[in-house]
């Protein structure tokens, strides 16, 4: 049948090129690195920008000193910002540690910054190494290409956000899967476990929504027998010690291995619904607004596609995939053998599998009080790996659909599927490079000097040629000191302090905190050295 012979074409054959498809693959990770680097040093000056990040790095930083908290400031009031807590003698930050503990990298060898583009180097070759594990190396190849002009893809690279580190985990724990099932052996189950487990030392709910369509997997391995039974139990294995990591985190932190950091900072901060969470209440009616906000903002930052066309070729795939998954269901209530097949086993298994991967991470969200956008919809990041396969997947049907009727108009099969895919293929790439060069610039530029942070006060106390000093920051807002704090030592006891100028008692406080040292001020662009 037609669709049958299209999706017959849907999978480029490997190795028949010239460059090796993984050779390729190290290319385009190369560029995602470049590209990501240029937008932290361009767009963000190397600097946290939003609460967020500030409490993040400041995370890592304590972490990559080998502690789990640092010391309470001695004058709090003077080093406050968002989201980092002091309680009970601790200073720490509100999230789990999962991410901070991955920043930590970035702190050691003295470049946090460069973090987060070497992780979305890293995302980029996992996900082609996924596409060929579950489809083959050309879908994982146009996949890692879709996704590394992403726009989306480049502002969470170049940040210090915490989603691209987390579609490291959701896509290492599809490729993990794949292997696990794909041989006997136990070992890849517990590493998928363990991806899973990071995801959600880092990002819970994310976690739960990614992981939804695998744990409904491994749930129906229990029950198919000793094969499937031992698959599941080793992922279990690799999962659980990082809850009870999460839990022990919690309840050193919080007081309460359930309650999380974002509950001492904000109460309302939880998930659900009802009066009481979020600051004005939420109900499914505020969460489903939530979602078209987000919604729209994927189609529109993806890929930078023109209307949702962002979204179609991910829609054909997982339709294809239904009809398979119908065909195969019609065919055994009959008794008989399906007619249907997708080359590459079964291929569309994994179709339905990534859609509802994003699926759940979309729902999950439903619950939860805010939208959260941040340098695009970052609360579906992590599912789009899963979406750039899906669209690879499209767009190749699209291209075997085309070279089956190219050949039913009797055109020669080797020069139908070329043809095809150039007609497919050529027009996603000038789209890709069109969405990059006009959606992706203009959300650059848009979040260049966010909140009015860069780096022109820490160049200018750089000038000054201080050391061994205290220098209080005179700012009416949290964001005028955040670029300043961000470089403190969780102990304060670096070359340069950075307080908040809270007045002159305040400041002589400090002042009695840090003998020995010298002290200045700084204000409107200007660092001048004060007498204790």
């Amino acid at each position: 049948m037609a669709i049958e012979r299209a999706a017959a074409r849907a999978e480029p054959p490997a190795g028949r090129g010239r460059v090796p498809p993984g050779l390729l693959a190290l290319g385009v990770a190369l560029w995602a690195l470049l590209a990501a680097a240029w937008v932290s040093t361009t767009v963000f000056d190397r600097l946290p920008h939003v609460e967020d990040e500030v409490a993040f790095l400041f995370q890592a930083r304590t972490m990559a000193a080998g502690h789990i908290v640092a010391p309470a400031p001695p004058v709090p009031a003077a080093f406050s910002i968002p989201f980092v807590i002091v309680r009970d003698g601790m200073w720490f930050g509100k999230y789990p540690p999962g991410y901070p503990l991955v920043l930590a990298l970035g702190v050691l060898i003295g470049q946090p910054w460069l973090l987060n583009p070497i992780a979305g180097a890293v995302a980029i070759l996992l996900l082609y190494r996924a596409g060929r594990a579950v489809y083959r190396p050309g879908t994982g190849l146009l996949a890692a290409a879709l996704l590394a002009t992403s726009p989306v893809f480049l502002l969470q690279a170049g940040s210090f956000m915490s989603h691209v580190v987390g579609l490291i985990w959701a896509t290492a724990l599809l490729l993990l899967f794949a292997r696990a099932r794909a041989g006997g052996a136990l070992l890849p189950a517990v590493a998928a476990g363990a991806a899973v487990g990071m995801l959600f030392l880092a990002r819970p709910l994310t976690a739960v929504g990614i992981g939804l369509p695998y744990a409904l997997v491994a749930a129906a391995d229990l029950a198919a027998g000793p094969v499937g039974r031992r698959r599941a139990l080793a992922l279990a294995a690799g999962f659980l010690p990082f809850v009870a990591l999460l839990l022990a985190y919690n309840a050193y932190t919080t007081g309460s291995p359930v309650r999380f950091g974002y509950e001492l900072w904000w109460p309302f901060d939880r998930i659900g619904f009802g009066p009481d969470v979020g600051p004005h209440g939420h109900d499914l009616a505020a969460g489903l607004r939530n979602t078209g906000y987000n919604l729209d903002a994927l189609r529109r930052l993806l890929f930078g596609w023109p209307g949702w066309l962002t979204l179609l070729p991910a829609a054909l795939a997982v339709g294809v995939a239904l009809v398979a998954l119908g065909a195969r269901a019609a065919a055994r209530w009959r008794g008989a053998r399906p007619a249907l097949r997708v080359p590459g086993g079964a291929a569309w298994g994994w179709d339905l599998l990534l859609a509802g991967s994003a699926l759940g991470l979309i729902l999950v969200h439903i619950a939860y009080w805010t939208p959260g956008q941040m340098y695009g919809p970052r609360y579906y990041f992590e599912a789009t790996g899963a979406l750039a396969l899906l669209t690879a997947r499209g767009l190749l049907h699209l291209a075997g659909g085309l070279a089956w009727a190219l050949r039913r108009a009797r055109l020669p099969a080797g020069r139908a599927r070329p043809l095809a895919a150039a007609a497919v293929l050529l027009p996603v790439a000038v789209l890709s490079l069109r969405g990059l060069g006009t959606v992706g610039l203009r959300e650059f530029q848009a979040y260049h000097d966010w909140y009015a942070i860069n780096g022109d006060g820490l160049r200018r106390v750089a000038a000054a040629r201080i050391d061994h000093a205290v220098v209080f920051v005179a700012a009416s807002y949290w964001t005028g000191y955040a670029p300043f704090f961000a470089q403190n030592r969780p102990t304060l006891d670096g070359p340069i302090v950075y307080a908040l100028d809270r007045g002159p008692e305040t400041n002589r406080a400090v002042m009695a905190h840090f003998p020995g040292r010298t002290f200045y001020r700084y204000a409107g662009g200007r660092v001048v050295r004060i007498e204790p």
